[in-house]
């Protein structure tokens, strides 16, 4: 069944607010990545195995309980969702699928796990995610352990949200393991979807930090 959703993804210009330096996506040039000795190792935990539907206006999401150690921070998972095409590039290329994984701070700061999908594989993971989406209302059973590369060596750079308001600050950790599902997995999430990918925006003279496990 096809969502509905407040935002039109062919006419982003209208969205509310435009404007800021710092705002997501970005094309990650490899060749101008910084690494950095501040930075640590992501570890993800998830408690439970239950997720809850919801479609907020702007994408549908799978809410869960769980959490994520930010250079040795702790972070409380929010909800995840999926864009078609990716959002974010990387040397340019443009993947059929990403993979956002929400997380907030007590003290309110948000971060972001990014993943990269090709074509290959079928993902099971994946598709309890398309089956949820499908029925559209409800729990389900989930598992990140094909969603969430288990090598988390990442890029880090400091960005906002990708759907309005799209708040700035936002702290992105997109993984340089790419994963696979298949070619039916993503024209069924398109199905149910649509496309759903906002244009790259400029980095400006923002950093972006690359960090091997």
């Amino acid at each position: 069944m096809k969502a509905e959703f407040l935002i039109d993804y062919c006419h982003q210009g209208d969205w509310e607010p435009q404007g800021g330096q710092r705002q997501s996506p970005i094309d990650i040039q490899t060749s101008q990545t910084e690494t950095n000795d501040t930075l640590a190792n992501i570890e993800v935990n998830f408690s439970e195995t239950t997720a809850t539907f919801f479609n907020n206006g702007q994408n549908l999401q799978l809410l869960a309980a769980g959490q994520a150690s930010f250079n040795n921070r702790l972070f409380n998972f929010v909800q995840m969702h999926f864009h078609a095409d990716s959002e974010h590039r990387l040397n340019g290329a443009i993947f059929p699928l990403e993979g956002h994984f929400l997380f907030q701070s007590p003290s309110g700061q948000l971060g972001v796990i990014g993943v990269f999908y090709q074509v290959g594989e079928f993902n099971p993971d994946f598709e309890h995610v398309l089956n949820q989406y499908d029925q559209g209302k409800g729990e389900g059973n989930f598992s990140v352990e094909g969603l969430i590369p288990k090598d988390k060596s990442y890029y880090h750079y400091i960005g906002s949200l990708t759907t309005p308001p799209l708040t700035e600050g936002v702290e992105w950790y997109v993984m340089q393991t790419v994963l696979e599902v298949s070619a039916e997995q993503v024209l069924r999430f398109i199905a149910i979807h649509g496309r759903n990918s906002r244009k790259c925006q400029l980095i400006n003279d923002r950093k972006v930090l690359s960090y091997k496990e």
